[in-house]
């Protein structure tokens, strides 16, 4: 294999996510400090299971902690089985050599023996080098369809942390603060016809941010009501 900075299975890592970004608030507490202690290089947080529901966070986080690592200079792989192009187990041998090994969407694995073998293999082999290993699911992993016993032992035995979906008042907090590090100001009129005419999913309402910030430049306007209902209704 050859040893790059990522192994990239699946997505190309955006410049513009990090963790130091990710919304602070109650909700998200726990599983920022269980992140930070992956980070950290403890031999006692070796592995991580990440459940939640879509649109929680879950792929911006994943990828922020991928970015922590990259920037540390260690190398890292990132597999999604939302990826329809994973069709062969082979691409998980010999990932252990790597510091760690991002694994997206594990609700979707194939439950096919040699699948499910060659994750196993591939715990197994992170869990003897010094290879961690981050798998992220909708689902716990007790409700993961695999029919390996030994597969599932493995996983179950993993830290599992649950990301929350965050309460009203941290969604608007998380929407102020992504609209003040773009340099502008998020009114609170603005705010409630967002809240009120689109996804109330933090995920979506983060993606509109971003697709406001770029129509607010094209367009040479500032972030407003009338703005937002244009963005809308150009979808």
């Amino acid at each position: 294999m050859n040893n790059p900075k990522q192994l990239n299975l699946d997505v190309k890592l955006d410049e513009a996510i990090n963790l130091n970004n990710f919304i602070i608030c109650p909700s998200t507490e726990i599983i920022l400090k269980a992140s930070k202690d992956f980070i950290s290089g403890s031999d006692t947080t070796k592995t991580f299971f990440l459940w939640g529901k879509k649109g929680t966070g879950k792929n911006y986080l994943l990828h922020s902690i991928n970015r922590e690592f990259l920037e540390k200079k260690l190398h890292s792989a990132f597999i999604s089985f939302d990826n329809s192009l994973l069709d062969d187990p082979s691409v998980l041998e010999g990932l252990e050599e790597l510091d760690v090994v991002f694994i997206e969407s594990m609700e979707q694995f194939p439950s096919l023996k040699e699948w499910e073998l060659a994750l196993f293999n591939l715990i197994n082999a992170c869990l003897l080098k010094d290879c961690k290993i981050f798998i992220s699911s909708k689902v716990t992993a007790k409700y993961l369809e695999i029919n390996l016993v030994d597969l599932k032992s493995r996983l179950l035995a993993f830290p599992a942390f649950e990301l929350p979906e965050i309460n009203e008042d941290e969604k608007l907090k998380a929407m102020k603060e992504a609209a003040s590090r773009k340099g502008w100001k998020l009114e609170d009129n603005v705010l409630s016809y967002i809240l009120t005419h689109t996804s109330r999913n933090l995920s979506d309402l983060m993606s509109l941010m971003n697709e406001l910030d770029t129509f607010s430049l094209e367009k040479k306007r500032k972030v407003s009501i009338a703005l937002v209902r244009e963005l809308i209704s150009n979808k």
